[in-house]
């Protein structure tokens, strides 16, 4: 390992690492190395996570934002793309639906629909008879994207990513980097040294580690001193645990993108029904940026991620909402 010199390493191995080193390694005569953790099996033996250890992520196209649009509609193709490859199921398709509570807004999302033709449809005085187990809030302007919407696995993107990339001849190393320092020979630029102390050699680094970039020494030997300038902050995120028979009842539930505040919250996100790996089936709701609070050391997010309990009065908040969007 330590005798072969890569073209790029990419540090950091979820979301953004992996589909990087898949990316790169469909470069012709380009050598890959992905480097970075697994899942903890045990989160309170360690200090990295990633917000990639979940069941359940909401995609969709329509957005006042040209740019997301056009990243995202180009990604869900790529997506489809991506299981074909790996045989990996990643997305599943249930539609989503944009609550405004800002009439505006909601008329300039179905313009913008209907000028990219992406099918968004007002609903706003049908819903009742497209979802008769939901509950709206009153006056809401609501549009529905039936088609190319619904939510991802996580867990398998990452597994699809870094399956892809082995098969473009990717090496995959499950460590974690301790540093970046420049090589001492002309016969490479970079080493990446791990925890463990293997040192891999490369020409190039890509960083793709997000928050953990300024929260670990990565660049202590690179440029001295430096730490990049980043804002970390939390996410709480309520599950709310329901039975078999109950997931089956909302069999036909979106997911929901939710710009009108409720009580304390400013909005929010809710992912339908999902049967997580300990058997038991959640729907999922998470929040604006109503709640957030910032973390700027490594001890503040490895709590953060170990208690797992996030800010228990915006869970109680997330409950009363979907509660309130699922009557009975």
């Amino acid at each position: 390992m330590e005798e072969k010199v890569f073209d790029l390493v990419v540090v950091g191995a979820g979301l953004m690492g992996s589909a990087a080193a898949f990316h790169a390694s469909q470069l012709s005569k380009i050598s890959v190395c992905l480097v970075g953790p697994p899942e903890p099996k045990n989160r309170q033996e360690v200090e990295i996570f990633g917000c990639w250890h979940d069941e359940g992520r909401v995609y969709y196209r329509i957005s006042p934002l040209h740019t997301w649009q056009v990243v995202s509609s180009r990604s869900i193709e790529r997506l489809a793309n991506l299981e074909e490859l790996t045989g990996i199921k990643i997305c599943t398709k249930t539609g989503c639906i944009h609550i405004y509570k800002d009439k505006k807004k909601h008329e300039e999302n179905i313009e913008v629909s209907r000028q990219l033709d992406l099918e968004g449809q007002d609903i706003s005085h049908t819903w009742k008879n497209i979802f008769p187990f939901l509950n709206m809030p009153e006056g809401a302007s609501i549009c529905y994207e039936e088609k190319c919407a619904g939510h991802l696995n996580p867990r398998r993107l990452v597994e699809a990513h870094q399956k892809a990339a082995q098969l473009a001849g990717t090496h995959l190393l499950k460590e974690i980097v301790m540093t970046v320092r420049p090589s001492e020979t002309m016969m490479h630029r970079w080493e990446v040294v791990t925890e463990s102390g293997t040192v891999l050699q490369c020409q190039q680094v890509l960083v793709a580690t997000g928050g953990y970039a300024a929260l670990k020494p990565l660049f202590q030997h690179v440029k001295p001193g430096f730490v990049p300038k980043l804002e970390l902050r939390t996410q709480t995120v309520a599950f709310l645990q329901i039975s078999e028979e109950e997931a089956h009842r909302l069999w036909r539930m979106p997911c929901m993108v939710i710009r009108h505040p409720f009580k304390n919250l400013d909005g929010g996100y809710v992912v339908p029904p999902i049967k997580y790996p300990d058997g038991k089936w959640y729907v999922k709701m998470g929040h604006g940026r109503a709640y957030e609070e910032t973390r700027s050391s490594l001890a503040e997010v490895t709590h953060w991620y170990q208690q797992q309990s996030g800010v228990p009065e915006c869970v109680q908040q997330l409950t009363q909402y979907l509660k309130y969007l699922l009557p009975g």
